[in-house]
């Protein structure tokens, strides 16, 4: 029986399940799917006749060929399938070629965890908390754009959706394509809170229901294929840049905790009683976001949405109802919910969640409190007020977010050795190919000037 105690509601299957829902469904193809150091998604496809092999752990790839596994050498590596990720894409069902999905860990040769594994570093991190963080929950909140391609399906920034706010337009093609993404990740088993359009024209919001992490960080890749497939299908693309138009806002995933379990409701609870627990977790969160910052908001463009407008944060803040504030604690008649509303949809789930869950554990461990919430918006904040309450900024570039994260024993501890090296190595070669780029800013500022 193949059973992961981070996966929520997530239903187990063993063997014998899965081979008979595959034989029952019609599937040809399997995807075997998982993601490199940057959190791109790669997938081996696999006849559904090797599907019995392949949940063996008998399927194998090169980890050489992927970013911050091996490079350079040849390395047999091992696809380990999770089978409560068991499912079908919704689009090729009633086709001659049903796909089902499989989101797989990696081992090596000799089925020892490979230690380069971004999902195995998320397993392990919420193993590592387990006893100070019981039975932690998380929920997210994804937003993204959807623009027009042009006639050659290159992807542009066009839209004609001039929406801003939980507008409706019934002639939208975001509107239907949009619906389309919410019901595609229901058939395949997400549970979907809600979805909207956001405040940039072309840009929507899907909102998940909390999981176990694991799954959670399962569910943030899944609507990335999803989105991108569907959009596509509607003349649109789908993209989780984080700024992609200086003029609108940019696009962030809100990560919800939940802190063990949810207190039965209480009407003579203030929002403003917190218990020590959850305190000492936003401390943590708010002592680590500097270093946690790389990880969560890992491009060059990051940085172009981290800046005081469209409520997005820049300080080391915690708050009841400030929209900009890095840390927002819900009111829920004294619950134990923790928002993060720093990190961007390009971050790779599986180490967002990591450094995020040492962040929040380290608080409780160390007894770290966050200073009293602030009220009001974190952008009217004077130099004076920082340095008094002890308020630090947000790193303002990739290279400042990755000095933060060599500097953060707790952080850099969450990754392991071989992810951090591997994730700074291509962070800092990432950055330097855009420090040495010239921009059309550049040339447009300079050109006739000089």
């Amino acid at each position: 029986m193949h059973s992961i105690l981070t996966n929520g509601e997530r239903k187990t299957l063993n063997k014998r399940d899965a081979l008979r829902l595959a034989k029952e469904r019609s599937v040809r193809f399997v995807r075997l799917s998982f993601v490199d150091i940057l959190g791109i998604t790669k997938n081996v496809t696999i006849p559904a006749s090797e599907l019995e092999r392949a949940l063996d752990g008998k399927v194998t790839f090169d980890g050489g060929s992927i970013d911050g596994f091996v490079r350079g050498e040849e390395a047999d590596m091992m696809l380990l399938p999770d089978l409560s990720t068991f499912a079908v894409y919704p689009w090729t069902a009633g086709t001659d070629a049903v796909e089902a999905r499989l989101i797989c860990d990696i081992a090596t040769s000799d089925g020892e965890p490979f230690e380069g594994c971004p999902r195995t570093t998320l397993q392990r991190a919420i193993e590592d908390q387990r006893e100070l963080l019981t039975s932690v929950r998380s929920g997210l909140e994804i937003e993204f754009y959807l623009f027009a391609l042009d006639d050659d399906g290159t992807p542009t920034t066009r839209t004609s959706d001039a929406g801003s706010y939980f507008d409706v337009s019934e002639c939208d093609r975001g509107e239907a394509a949009r619906t389309e993404i919410v019901m595609t990740l229901e058939a395949m088993g997400l549970s979907v809170a809600s979805a909207h359009h956001e405040h940039g024209a072309g840009q929507h919001e899907i909102d998940l229901n909390e999981v176990g992490v694991l799954a959670a960080a399962d569910a943030l890749t899944t609507i990335r294929t999803v989105a991108k497939h569907v959009a596509a299908r509607y003349g649109l693309h789908a993209t989780f840049m984080p700024k992609p138009l200086e003029t609108l806002a940019g696009s962030g995933i809100h990560v919800y905790f939940t802190m063990g379990q949810e207190p039965a409701p209480d009407e003579t609870a203030r929002d403003d009683q917190l218990d020590e627990v959850t305190l000492w977790a936003i401390g943590g969160l708010l002592a680590h976001a500097p270093a946690f910052t790389a990880v969560c908001n890992p491009t060059v463009n990051s940085y172009k949405r981290l800046v005081a407008a469209w409520d997005a944060p820049i300080y080391t803040v915690w708050s009841y109802r400030s929209a900009n504030s890095l840390v927002r604690v819900p009111a829920s008649n004294g619950g134990r919910r923790i928002e993060v509303r720093s990190a961007d949809p390009s971050c790779n789930p599986y180490l967002a969640m990591a450094v995020l869950v040492a962040s929040l554990a380290d608080g409780v461990r160390t007894r770290t409190l966050p200073g009293d919430p602030l009220t009001g918006s974190t952008y009217e904040l004077s130099e004076l007020d920082r340095n008094k309450r002890r308020i630090r900024t947000l790193p303002k570039s990739l290279r400042q977010a990755l000095e933060a994260l060599d500097a953060d024993p707790v952080v850099r501890g969450a990754l392991g050795d071989h992810v951090y090296h591997a994730f700074r190595d291509a962070k800092i070669a990432e950055y330097e190919r855009y420090r040495r780029a010239v921009h059309p800013w550049e040339r447009d500022a300079y050109l006739r000037v000089y």
